[in-house]
Parts: C-alpha cells; structure tokens; sequence
C-alpha cells in the first residue's frame, strides 16, 4: 500500500514540458521547452512551433529587424521563403511611403537592382527622388466628369488634374505621376499612373501632340488623369507623387 501510494505521488508530481509549453504558448516557453528538453520525442514540434511564433511577431511588429531575427534565428526553417518574401515586400513598401533617397538607397542595398523583383521600379524612384527639387507639383483639382468626353453624357467618373513646373535647369523628356486613391485613415487603396511628358504613351500608343516634347525650365504643363473605377473605401482624397524623371539628352 505504501509503495502505491508512493507511485500515485510520483505520477502526480511528473511534469509535461511540452504540455507546459504548449498552454503557455509564448517564444519564452517554447525556447524553455526546446534548450531543456534535448531529447524529447516533441523536440521537432516544439522547434516549429517556436518558428511559426517568431514569424508572427515579424507580422505584427511589421519592422525589418523583426524579420531579421527569424531569418537569423531560423536560416533553414521552413517558412524562410515565405519571410524572405514578406521582408522584400515590406522594405519595397516602407520605401514607397518614405519615398526619400536614403529610403531607396537602403532597398536597393538590401535587393540589388539586377538581382531583385522591384529593382528596376527602386532604380528609377531613387532617381526620382534624387532629382525632386527639379518639379514643382500644383494642388490636386478634381472635377466629375463624363469618360467619354460627351458634353451631354453622364458625369460617371472623376478628372484629376495637377499642375506641374519645370524648376530646374535642364528641359524634361520623360515625366510620370502616380495618383493614390486614400481611404479615411489616408492609406491607399487603389492607385493609377500616367505620363506628363513622354516620346510615347505606356503601350507604345502616340502621345498627343505637343505633350511629347520636352517640359522647358520654367515651363508649366497640366497633368490629367480620368478615372471612373474606383476602390469602394475611397475617402474622395487623393494623393499625386512623381515616380519616373528623364531629362533630354539622356
């Protein structure tokens, strides 16, 4: 009897690590459970459960030195693909918001251009942004209007319309702007791109005419965009940033 009772007081007072670990479900207990259970059949389980967690904690803290500590953590897990992509995603898009040169200087480091998704696009906005004192961009108009250009038609999109001036020294061959469409919390939600100035449209179509040749120093030319499509949190609030610059002779 007394043997028994010792068992019974035995098998009560056993502990279940992996239990443990899983109730908590935190990094601390699962790298508690990992570095002190060596040797238990659950060690691999454990292992990715504890990679999943750091990968969720790079998701929600959304920081590249967050997505640093899994890939260091974890250079041969099995969600490394999925992180690695996520980073480049969220560097590209840091970049895009920041939109200053040390911002693309940094991606294009991270992700060379010739070896990188987004390379070209990162290429380009750096140049952009290095040359942004070269254009003055107006206040953003916006007006209803009829997408077929009948007087008489429906008002069933919206024009959009930005002056746009050339303050620096050299004429301007190639110019793109890229309008946000923001929802309430200023974010976008939906985008469009459209040349100022270009020797040719996107697709290769003609550009009207006078709009292919150069923007002067000093010279002023409208931008327009039309659209009729358009995300349904828009707030009705836009945003209009220069994405592409060329000069003549280049």
């Amino acid at each position: 009897m007394i043997r028994l009772a010792l068992i019974a007081v035995a098998t009560l007072g056993c502990s279940d690590p992996y239990g443990e670990a899983q109730k908590a479900d935190t990094i601390a207990a699962w790298e508690s459970f990992v570095d002190e259970n060596p040797r238990s059949p659950k060690l691999g389980m454990g292992q990715i459960r504890l990679e999943e967690l750091y990968l969720e904690a790079a998701r929600t803290a959304k920081t590249l030195e967050a997505y640093d500590t899994y890939l260091t953590k974890f250079p041969k897990g099995k969600m490394v693909k999925a992180a690695t992509d996520e980073r480049r995603e969220f560097l590209i898009e840091w970049a895009r918001q920041t939109d200053t040169v040390e911002a693309w200087e940094k991606y294009l480091k991270n992700y060379p251009a010739t070896r990188s998704k987004g390379g070209k696009e990162a290429k380009r906005r750096l140049n952009m942004a290095q040359h942004r004192g070269s254009i003055d961009l107006g206040p953003i108009k916006m007006e209803q209007v009829n997408l077929a250009e009948d007087p008489k038609g429906p008002l069933n999109g919206y024009g959009f319309y930005v002056d746009v001036t050339n303050k620096g020294t050299k004429p301007i061959a190639h110019l793109t702007l890229k309008i946000h469409y923001l929802n309430a919390e200023g974010n976008s939600v939906g985008s469009g791109s459209w040349p100022v100035v270009a020797p040719r449209l996107p697709g290769g179509l003609p550009m009207a005419t006078g709009f292919d040749n150069p923007i002067k120093p000093g010279e002023t030319r409208q931008w327009e965009w039309t659209d009729g499509d358009f995300p349904d949190d828009w707030s009705k609030k836009t945003r209009v940033v220069a994405t592409q610059i060329k000069f003549a002779g280049e």
